[in-house]
């Protein structure tokens, strides 16, 4: 027999070992476990991506200062600041 409060029930299952189990609608769970999982996976991803950022600034950095150092123009007979010219005693005439 059916009664009033019984009609929003999911049907119980006999499993044959004692255990009466009712049939649950994952529908809920599942939406929240794959939303979880989601933003889990996007935070992962973002992080990944600015060390991969990170790495071929640093990179590429590195190749621009080796390329002006090993240039040949060392700044040293203009004067500009940062030149690594060794200041020369004043001549005695």
């Amino acid at each position: 027999m059916s009664r009033a409060g019984d009609r929003g029930r999911a049907p119980a299952r006999w499993l044959g070992t004692g255990l009466l189990v009712e049939k649950v609608d994952n529908t809920v769970t599942l939406i929240i476990l794959g939303v979880v999982g989601g933003v889990i996976g996007l935070l992962v991803f973002v992080l990944l991506l600015k060390k991969f950022i990170a790495f071929i600034l640093k990179k590429t950095r590195e190749k621009k200062e080796c390329l002006v150092s090993s240039s040949g123009n060392d700044n040293t007979e203009n004067g500009l600041p940062g030149s690594k010219a060794e200041e020369k005693p004043p001549t005695k005439v």
